[in-house]
């Protein structure tokens, strides 16, 4: 079998699209609105595709990210996203060449990191991936769960339409990306698609979108479904899914917070987006009443180790030496000496002997902060050479705020 792997031809995108929605269960069915704006967003340069004569057996793409890491500083970013093989053409390695060589052209284009959202777990850690952001389903029955403790609020929430949400939520959002590492900036095509998810589905609701303001300054937003669920004539029950909660300040947090948990007639609230340092379990009178499961969020890897370390601050002023193995592409591990603090880093290629050993996929875990180094040392996931260093390590790379990604992509 000759497979042959490159980039999707622009007038190859429905095509391209439709092994997607078929890799996912779906049938690509588009309207014209959608597929416009399909095409909109589709990059060709940033896509590698697998073909078996003329049939396309296997899809990947990435979108030009920023988001911020520790530090605030913005870093580029490739979110890769639409990963599929055909079924007829499992188990033949195709997966392996075809991210290998998307890693490697969005690597050439200076993109230190990648990241995406893995539908299935196992798949991504042999490739040099590490779950790096970890989120929270949770679940909260209102009738027993009230809040307690509040900060103070100076702005205020209100209701907006489409209209004006499409303008003031772009706000709203880049206030969160300045405020958390890990949230990518988006453009105008990511808030168009966002803005066409209004009709309802499965007894839901229309989305209720609403903002927070200080002094005319949009810090959040959230939007919201809800669905009915009563017998006439007995005591009315409903579910609020808070599908997305966006703040950058404990202000904004607990202002949407307290307006989701008191909207009449709803008494259970589900959130599948959380971070994992949200305050709201500290607001509550009883942390009982509030369910919380953790996932695996975004996976990042490592596409070019020296700048992305040199681009992030650490808490901790110090020096290490890191060697990165990279079993998925070996060349681009090696030796590396890290220097860095709460000012800025450098990180360089070194001869000198090694701190600590780490695959490239647990370094990807720690690179945000939202992992301690000594734990997967105590899975087997990193050595240390000199006594003391995976401390050292993770009083460097220990963040403020666990890191946040509440863009699926």
């Amino acid at each position: 079998m000759n497979i042959e792997y490159r980039q999707f031809a622009p007038s190859e995108h429905r095509r391209f699209a439709a092994m997607i929605d078929r890799g996912f269960g779906e049938h690509y069915e588009p309207d014209h609105d959608t597929y416009q704006l399909d095409l909109k967003t589709f990059t060709p340069d940033m896509s590698m595709g697998a073909f078996d004569g003329d049939d396309i057996v296997g899809t990947s793409g990435a979108i030009a990210f920023e988001s911020a890491v520790p530090g605030g500083a913005i870093i580029k970013n490739a979110g890769v996203t639409g990963v599929t093989v055909a079924t007829t053409h499992r188990r033949q390695g195709i997966l392996t060449n075809m991210m290998k060589r998307l890693l490697k052209q969005e690597r050439e284009k200076g993109q230190p990191v990648a990241s995406l959202w893995a539908s299935e777990s196992i798949i991504y850690g042999r490739f040099g991936y590490g779950m790096s952001i970890q989120h929270e389903n949770i679940l909260i029955d209102t009738r027993k769960a009230a809040i307690k403790h509040m900060p103070e609020v100076p702005g205020k929430i209100r209701f907006v339409n489409q209209a004006e949400a499409r303008k003031v939520f772009p706000e709203a959002w880049e206030a969160s990306v300045n405020s958390h590492s890990g949230i990518p900036r988006r453009d105008d095509r990511s808030w168009d698609r966002m803005f066409m998810e209004t009709a309802s589905n499965d007894g839901w609701s229309k989305p209720w979108l609403i903002v927070y303001e200080e002094d005319g300054n949009a810090l959040g937003f959230a939007k919201y479904m809800l669905k009915e669920l009563h017998v006439f004539g007995e005591q009315v029950h409903g579910l609020v899914n808070a599908d997305m909660v966006m703040h950058s300040n404990a202000a904004s947090h607990a202002a949407l917070w307290n307006h989701l948990l008191n909207v009449d007639l709803y008494d259970t609230v589900s959130n599948w987006r959380s971070p994992v340092d949200d305050g709201l379990p500290w607001m509550l009178a009883d942390q009982r009443q509030l369910e919380r499961k953790p996932y695996d969020g975004v996976w990042y890897r490592m596409l070019d180790t020296a700048a992305a370390l040199s681009t992030r601050t650490y808490m901790a002023e110090d020096s290490l030496v890191l060697e990165v193995e990279d079993s998925y592409i070996p060349e681009w591990g090696g030796r590396f000496e890290l220097t860095g603090g709460p000012d800025g880093a450098t990180c360089v290629p070194t001869t000198s002997a090694a701190d600590i050993t780490i695959p490239t996929a647990s370094l990807s875990t720690i690179y945000l902060g939202g992992a301690k180094l000594a734990d997967l040392e105590r899975a087997g996931r990193a050595e240390e050479n000199v006594d003391g260093s995976i401390a050292r390590a993770d009083a460097m790379f220990a963040s403020e705020r666990a890191p946040w990604c509440p863009l699926m992509f």
